[in-house]
């Protein structure tokens, strides 16, 4: 096996479980790259100190940047899923992890203009 992918649901509802995976993955297993995605609601700076070395890329479901339209899509949480995307990349670069964006264009962000985040955040 050269790669595992850790999502569906929020793999960090779990996370010492996550990163007890994770950390087998790599080193009993040698797995050469070891991605998560997540929602970023749960992400602790403690987790990536523990584990972040496991993790080679970290992918964040982003659907739109607009509060309004995040609670539409159902991503509602309470206002700080923006925050939680920056903080996710800021977490990423802070740990050598690579970044990406996932997104799903929907009738509710199929307008929307998101190209200052995604340049912003630079993944």
């Amino acid at each position: 096996m050269k790669k595992i992918n850790f999502a569906g649901g929020e793999p960090f509802m779990y996370p010492k479980l996550l990163g007890e995976m994770i950390k087998f993955c790599k080193q009993e297993l040698k797995v050469e790259s070891v991605s998560i995605v997540s929602n970023a609601s749960k992400l602790k700076n403690r987790w990536f100190s523990k584990y972040g070395e496991f993790v080679d890329i970290l992918a964040v479901s982003c659907d739109s940047f607009i509060n309004r339209v995040n609670d539409q899509i159902g991503r509602g949480s309470h206002g700080d899923h923006v925050q939680n995307i920056y903080h996710a990349r800021d977490l990423a670069a802070e740990y050598g992890i690579k970044f990406k964006i996932n997104s799903v264009i929907n009738r509710y962000n199929w307008e929307e203009d998101m190209s200052d985040h995604i340049n912003s955040l630079n993944p």
